[in-house]
């Protein structure tokens, strides 16, 4: 291992580093792009880091890494949060839990499969990119929609036209979900067939 690879994995140890961009290395060491990414690739050769896309690594010294941590680095400079089926699953709103890490983002739709999971990214219209906040889990540290509003989020992208998505469903068709926050939520959408299903289902 060159001297430059054994100091980045150093400067990834000392600040805590588990997912991380190119750039926050390059901003660490002052090393040039191409150097720092040789380097990086380095110290994924050596089982130690690994890419997940162009840009942005894991530190594979994190054992208890959340595939949810990758969600913000996925779709940057554009925002993204953990939303729809993999929210609604961790808070037992639903009980099926996906092996697909669901998120949205204003950015272009994407789907990723990578060495800590598989993602799919769904577009969501920046007015809409509100409803959620910062969850820690252990060392992790994720963007997640708070359960009303990953609810409606996915009630609205399945309402799309031709989209890939399906409305909640659930047996017995109660959810544990805050009536009056859902009903405050809905009316920010502004969308008249979202409004229209949730009446239909009792739930606004």
């Amino acid at each position: 291992m060159s001297v430059s690879a054994a100091s980045i994995l150093k400067l990834i140890q000392r600040h805590g580093l588990r997912v991380f961009a190119s750039a926050d290395i390059i901003t660490l060491t002052g090393l040039s792009s191409a150097a720092a990414t040789k380097a990086l690739t380095r110290l994924a050769g050596q089982d130690l880091v690994d890419r997940i896309k162009k840009g942005v690594w894991v530190s594979k010294l994190s054992a208890d890494l959340n595939p949810y941590e990758a969600v913000p680095y996925l779709r940057a400079p554009w925002p993204a949060y953990v939303s729809l089926y993999s929210a609604l699953a961790d808070y037992g709103v639903v009980e099926e839990i996906p092996h697909v890490v669901y998120a949205v983002s204003p950015a272009l739709p994407k789907r990723y499969r990578t060495s800590i999971g598989e993602f799919s990214i769904h577009h969501l219209p920046e007015r809409l990119m509100w409803g959620y906040e910062m969850r820690r889990q252990g060392q992790a540290s994720y963007p997640m929609a708070d359960p009303e509003k990953a609810f409606l989020d996915l009630a609205y992208l399945a309402l799309v036209p031709r989209s890939p998505l399906e409305l909640p469903h659930k047996r017995e068709r109660r959810w544990n979900l805050n009536k009056e926050k859902l009903k405050r939520y809905a009316a920010r959408f502004k969308f008249e067939p979202l409004t229209a299903w949730l009446n239909g289902e009792r739930l606004v």
